[in-house]
């Protein structure tokens, strides 16, 4: 019983998080839009190399406007990435929670004598 309750732990933690994941993240490419995009990110970061110097002394004593504009910026390019993690955060938590009570379950059968 307490290896079941464990084993079941385990697959309620991490299986529907990692299906959740590749659904929302697939590692293949469907389109070639992706693989551009993809490249277009590769090469604006190392378009933006040599500038790294200049925007660290920049970023040592911000402003208010530019960490507000830092912020629209960051979040505004990353919008797709955290609906996708937010979406596995929505599967993940509940069946993580699920799997803790099986862990718990599984402990306190492990310790009746």
């Amino acid at each position: 019983m307490v290896i079941c309750l464990r084993i079941a732990g385990y697959v309620l933690c991490i299986v529907p998080a990692l299906v959740s994941s590749l659904e929302h993240f697939p590692i293949w490419l469907s389109d070639r839009a992706q693989a551009l995009s993809l490249f277009g990110v590769l090469v604006l970061l190392l378009a933006v190399l040599p500038l790294w110097k200049t925007v660290k002394q920049v970023l040592k004593s911000p402003s208010a406007w530019m960490v507000w504009f830092l912020l629209w910026l960051f979040l505004s390019l990353f919008r797709n990435i955290i609906d996708g993690l937010i979406a596995v955060a929505l599967v993940a938590f509940p069946s993580s929670m699920l799997g803790a009570l099986c862990f718990y379950l599984a402990r306190r059968q492990a310790k009746k004598p």
